[in-house]
């Protein structure tokens, strides 16, 4: 007698986790096919309804799930965030996974005309399956929150557990969080904005053409804000907004602490002016290596990289737009080409820089599987920990975000350039 054994293709191999409000997960086999379906709350239950996706393919599974919270009203424009989590043995197999999904996702929100925001990620530590159990939510938003607290002491467990995927990907952009991807940005279409946040604070500061330092989307004691941070005349001001109605929560005026940079910057200003009287060039305007020096003798310092400089026209007069990297801040400054006078100045911190912009982009075109040579309209911007770089190549138009100091993607999005 032969004795033939068969494969437990019914074994659990893979879970791939969705959240939106909704909380469902998937039980795979290692045929990618669904045994087991469990819903993690009631809007879950909601969802898969009558629903039999036993023995269907993931993606089959998956886009039967999206469609459903799709046609409840779970993902709009407003609410356009969806978490993918992906757990099992196999890392290298999740990752792939994880794409894939992430794509497919992707699409079908194009096909609804929703811009969607899907973070997705995979799980290898078995200790976060305890913490969701203890919090009552699922494994996938127990990781992210986890992310969260670890980047930002603020935050704690408890005040994080009970927000929507949506919010907490908002926390996610504006904290940099690198372990998981991003694509598409999260909607702010049902708050009142950056724009508006920044112009409140300044009317309130009764302030007009500040150094803005930063204006971004946090969570305080129960509620979403803006935190809006500037410089104007030696003070530094911070206001916490509500980021719903607009009220004023919080607001600082912090005199001593900006008086010693503004007094340095006051007096670098002035002898810098001065200097630059005499460095006129014969045409009449100072020099591209002139702007320069001005600018950095303004800063202090005396190592630069990731320079940009160019000469504009605005206002009726020439100036020099100069922005470079030194240490673990980023300098911009506006300089008149004729007079050598400092127009503008602003200082931001984007930490540790170890790679350079031409490694940004060609991090981002590998990714993208397009040559550099077919590529065009490339911008590239220093920010907050990592660069921004938007390219079009074919029919299509790219955006990426690329760690500043490892190289690392952040989050990348792919259009159709129309």
């Amino acid at each position: 007698m032969i004795l033939m054994l068969l494969p437990a293709t019914n074994a659990v191999q893979t879970v791939v986790g969705l959240d939106v409000n909704p909380s469902v997960e998937l039980n795979l086999n290692d045929d990618y096919k669904i045994v087991e379906v469990k819903t993690n709350n009631e809007d879950g239950k909601k969802i898969v309804g009558d629903m039999d996706l036993t023995g269907s393919d993931i993606e089959v599974g998956v886009n039967a799930l999206i469609g459903a919270m799709l046609k409840e009203g779970y993902i709009d424009e407003l609410k356009n965030s969806l978490l993918i989590s992906v757990t099992g043995e196999n890392e290298q197999e999740n990752e792939k996974l994880r794409q894939q999904l992430s794509l497919n996702i992707e699409e079908l929100l194009k096909a609804s005309d929703i811009n969607g925001s899907i973070v997705s990620q995979t799980i290898s530590d078995k200790e976060i399956e305890a913490l969701a159990k203890q919090y009552q939510i699922s494994v996938g938003k127990a990781e992210i929150i986890q992310q969260l607290v670890a980047k930002n002491s603020l935050y704690t467990f408890d005040s994080l557990k009970d927000l929507s995927i949506h919010e907490l990907n908002l926390l996610l952009q504006s904290n940099q969080v690198e372990q998981v991807s991003i694509t598409g940005n999260a909607s702010e279409s049902g708050y009142i904005g950056k724009d508006k946040a920044q112009s409140i604070a300044l009317a309130d500061a009764n302030v007009s053409n500040p150094i803005m330092k930063k204006v971004e989307m946090d969570y305080d004691d129960g509620v979403m804000v803006y935190e809006v941070e500037f410089y104007k005349d030696q003070i530094e001001y911070d206001y916490e907004i509500n980021a719903t109605t607009g009220e004023i929560i919080k607001k600082e005026k912090d005199q001593e602490h900006a008086t010693h940079s503004s007094s340095h910057s006051s007096n670098q200003s002035s002898s810098s002016s001065s200097q630059s009287s005499n460095q006129s060039s014969s045409s009449g305007q100072i020099s591209q290596s002139q702007a320069k020096s001005i600018a950095q003798k303004h800063a202090g310092v005396s190592s630069v990289s990731q320079e940009k400089i160019e000469k504009d026209y605005d206002d009726g007069i020439y100036e020099y737009e100069y922005e470079f990297v030194s240490g673990s801040y980023k300098y911009e400054y506006k300089i008149n080409a004729t007079t050598g006078s400092i127009l503008k100045n602003e200082k931001e911190y984007v930490g540790e820089v170890k790679i350079s912009q031409d490694e940004a982009k060609q991090n981002a075109f590998q990714h993208a599987n397009v040559s550099s040579s077919n590529v065009y309209d490339v911008e590239v911007e220093l920010d907050d920990y990592h660069y921004e770089v938007s390219f079009k190549s074919g029919n299509y138009e790219y955006d990426y975000k690329i760690n500043a100091s490892n190289g690392s993607i952040i989050s990348h999005e792919k259009e159709y350039d129309d």
